[in-house]
């Protein structure tokens, strides 16, 4: 199928526009009605559309979209029924699931939203394309939408890259279906269910890109949890060496989760209604890190977790608690950190809270890992316990899209 310009419209979908541009990589996003995808598409927006200073960070997002343009979105079922089809949605309908949302709030005013509809539906064939346009004083695009948990072949918009962010496709066998025709690579928002497929936290362990086409063109960008934690333990494995660790997150509720009690076979307590419960569950992030980081010596750093997920909904923070191999002081830890906050080599990874801030204050923050100053602790010089905040939202999405932008050099000149 091929898609032509929009009649009447005064500038081009970029999918067909710029299909031969090398300066740029398309990417899609299958997934985005909700949850990381949703977030993605919000930074993109903001990136490409906001004024400068409307919100935290706003110029070292812009870098990392600069070179990459989202052709289409993936909202989804979207509630449609048999038969049905985006185009049966009203524009309301649809704007409103992208414009707002209770997490992260709504995007700016100066954003401007609408819907085009394209085509025509007889009793033999249904033609009708849906375009979202966005448009500001900055910035103008339109942006294919489809609403199916169907696959979707990505080829016929000039997709080179599709992000994964419906948690349904965690191993390699799902993954690689999105790959064909112009997609060459697929980024997983998710930790891979696969424990050989290749996983990177951008800023921690970027050197394994050159591994990409060996792992089939697919990488998992790891979780929220993992992206917090892993540029603390390589920065106290450099440092001082890590004999063996623990870390215990406290999540904000995911979608996973029961609003009320439910009955099930699995007696998980995650079945439990989450409205006002603290719900003790299993996480694999600290184990993950073992995909990521090696010791110094080139074997697994040993590390275990936990996880409580709490009535909240963003924001979340790790206690990571490390046997240190080599003794040292409060200072020096203090001052590995702050060092750490200044390298370039840890820009958007690792930084400070506010001095007496809840983990409200950390949301819609860039960086991975926010640690406590007034929350380090350290028994006998080498029993390391921090507090680290993050954003499970919209830091996890921002270390998403900059492996999107590295991955995506590969396509471009």
């Amino acid at each position: 199928m091929k898609v032509s310009a929009i009649s009447g419209s005064s500038f081009a979908f970029k999918g067909i526009e710029r299909k031969d541009d090398k300066h740029y990589s398309n990417f899609a996003i299958n997934g985005a009605g909700s949850g990381i995808g949703k977030n993605m598409l919000r930074q993109y927006f903001l990136a490409k559309f906001a004024p400068e200073g409307v919100w935290n960070k706003w110029d070292e997002l812009g870098k990392i979209y600069k070179n990459q343009n989202l052709v289409v979105l993936n909202m989804g079922s979207m509630g449609l029924k048999g038969g049905q089809n985006i185009a049966d949605l009203s524009d309301e309908v649809i704007l409103d699931q992208i414009k707002h949302g209770n997490v992260l709030g709504d995007l700016p005013d100066s954003i401007r939203l609408s819907i085009e509809k394209t085509g025509e539906k007889n009793e033999l064939e249904d033609k009708r394309e849906v375009f979202l346009v966005a448009e500001s004083a900055r910035n103008k695009e339109k942006i294919k939408l489809e609403a199916t948990r169907d696959p979707v072949n990505w080829s016929q918009y000039n997709a080179q890259i599709v992000v994964d962010t419906t948690g349904a496709n965690t191993t390699k066998e799902k993954i690689m279906k999105h790959l064909g025709g112009t997609v060459k690579y697929a980024v997983l928002s998710a930790p891979s269910k696969n424990s050989d497929m290749l996983t990177i936290v951008p800023g921690v362990n970027n050197e394994r890109l050159k591994d990409l086409e060996a792992n089939g063109n697919v990488v998992s960008a790891a979780s929220c949890t993992t992206t917090c934690i892993a540029p603390y333990i390589k920065l106290f494995e450099d440092k001082f060496g890590i004999e063996s660790g623990f870390v215990d997150t406290t999540h904000a509720a995911t979608g996973s989760q029961n609003i009320a009690d439910k009955a099930n076979a699995n007696a998980e307590s995650k079945k439990r209604g989450s409205i006002d419960a603290m719900i003790p569950t299993s996480t694999g992030a600290a184990k993950a890190i073992g995909l990521v980081i090696n010791s110094k010596d080139g074997g697994k750093i040993p590390l275990d977790g936990m996880a409580t997920r709490v009535p909240t909904e963003d924001g979340s923070m790790a206690i990571i608690t490390l046997k240190l191999k080599q003794k040292t002081d409060i200072d020096t830890v203090r001052a590995a950190l702050a060092e750490a906050e200044k390298n370039p080599a840890y820009k958007n990874l690792i930084a400070k809270a506010p001095k007496g801030s809840t983990s409200k204050d950390v949301i819609n923050r860039i960086e991975s890992g926010l640690y406590i100053p007034e929350a380090i602790k350290l028994t006998n010089g080498d029993l390391l316990s921090i507090k680290v905040y993050y954003d499970n939202e919209f830091g996890y999405t921002r270390s998403l899209a900059t492996l999107t932008d590295k991955v995506g050099s590969n396509v471009r000149e």
